[in-house]
């Protein structure tokens, strides 16, 4: 329950009170003479904004609920923001489950299985990487705007130099055109697993980064498996894919008669790559580390494609039992952590560099948003011999 009116006929579901003034100033004017819930994520605080009165008296009644703190609690569940709603109510708004600000875009996931019968209505947030297109853009008016500076210098001033980059709000937060966007919880289930794509949450949805359905996808992992093929061949022995996700290139490479060693150490990309797999591939759950420590799998390639996002340590390239190491990766991620560590090691020699796919714009969640996906290059890393102590190699 919302206050002590019952269910709403709206509701602004936000994980910090501000957020209310910062991005859906425009909901309350379209409900200037209805009663607006409000609930505060971080603290399950729930408020009422009573209709009829003026924006700014209806910012007041947040400013008790602002803290600049905040940021570590732990996130309801589905089934806590249910029962906070006290049945759906007609519309919910609340946060893009693809914001930037990733416990904003959690949040905003949250709320959409609380209620996965309606078509919740998110605000497009903040987000450098992903373009969403809106349902509806709302131009704030001046006396508008002046109310969400005026509520945010006297009662969040401290975020103003928050520490916190979630936190901190900057000229672009606080928006003078307020942009919207519906999904259902399918579609929003999609969106929160592209934008966790670093983290275990990437698992909630289905093939996350659209390796399935994506014609860039495609056409980047065809290049990558005729590109394996001129390195090594079937004949040659097995060969270990670290990090196979779903896969969509195992099932390519076992295609072409590899026998493929596929290892994903994520319980839900490795049950649906185990439930897909094609004959002639192997499944297991090691990460690159453990290969690394076990060295239990000689192989005639290893192929680390598009994995090296996670911080691992290169070094562990050394203790793979395999001569011959293909890498992927988009340039920016090579020229920042893959070229430095070549350059001080000597155990790897790079035999061949090549663009696998360029980078291009490409729409996602079926036309929902947009993004530029990076392009992925190419390396081939040979073993050096060891010297033999008598001055031959």
């Amino acid at each position: 329950m919302i206050g002590d009116r019952g269910a709403m006929a709206a509701v602004i579901a936000v994980l910090h009170a501000e957020d209310v003034v910062l991005e859906f100033a425009s909901v309350l004017r379209r409900h200037a003479d209805r009663d607006v819930g409000v609930l505060v994520g971080h603290s399950g605080a729930r408020v009422t904004l009573p209709g009829g009165l003026s924006l700014r008296e209806r910012f007041e009644l947040l400013a008790p609920l602002v803290r600049a703190g905040g940021n570590t609690e732990a996130l309801p569940t589905p089934e806590q923001v249910a029962a906070w709603l006290d049945g759906p109510p007609e519309e919910v708004w609340t946060h893009s489950p693809a914001d930037h600000r990733i416990r904003r875009a959690r949040f905003g996931w949250i709320v959409s299985r609380a209620v996965p019968a309606l078509a919740v209505t998110y605000s497009v947030g903040d987000n450098l990487f992903l373009q969403t297109v809106p349902d509806e853009a709302v131009a704030i008016t001046a006396p508008e705007a002046e109310a969400k500076i005026d509520f945010i210098n006297r009662h969040a001033g401290e975020l103003l130099r928050s520490r916190v980059p979630d936190r901190l709000v900057t000229t672009d937060r606080v928006p003078v055109v307020e942009r919207f966007f519906a999904a259902d919880a399918t579609r929003a289930n999609r969106l929160y697993a592209l934008i966790s794509s670093l983290g275990e949450d990437a698992a909630v949805a289905d093939d996350p980064w659209e390796f399935g359905r994506s014609p860039y996808e495609a056409d980047r992992l065809d290049a990558t498996a005729a590109w394996v093929t001129r390195w090594v061949s079937p004949a040659d022995g097995p060969i270990v894919e670290v990090g196979a996700c779903e896969g969509e290139l195992t099932r390519r490479l076992a295609g072409k008669g590899y026998a493929v060693q596929a290892t994903e150490p994520n319980d839900s990309f490795r049950d649906r790559l185990i439930a897909h797999a094609p004959s002639g591939a192997e499944v297991s759950s090691e990460s690159l580390e453990d290969l690394a420590e076990d060295g239990k799998r000689p192989a005639a390639a290893y192929l680390l494609i598009e994995m090296l996002y996670y911080d691992q340590d290169l070094a562990l390239l050394d203790a793979l039992p395999t001569d011959l190491v293909l890498l992927a990766l988009e340039t920016g991620q090579l020229n920042d952590v893959v070229w430095p560590w070549l350059r001080e090691q000597s155990t790897w020699r790079v035999a061949e560099r090549v663009e696998l796919a360029p980078p291009t714009l490409e729409f996602v969640c079926d036309g929902l948003a947009y993004l530029r996906k990076r392009g992925s290059r190419g390396l081939v890393l040979t073993r050096n011999p060891v010297p033999t102590g008598n001055g031959d190699v």
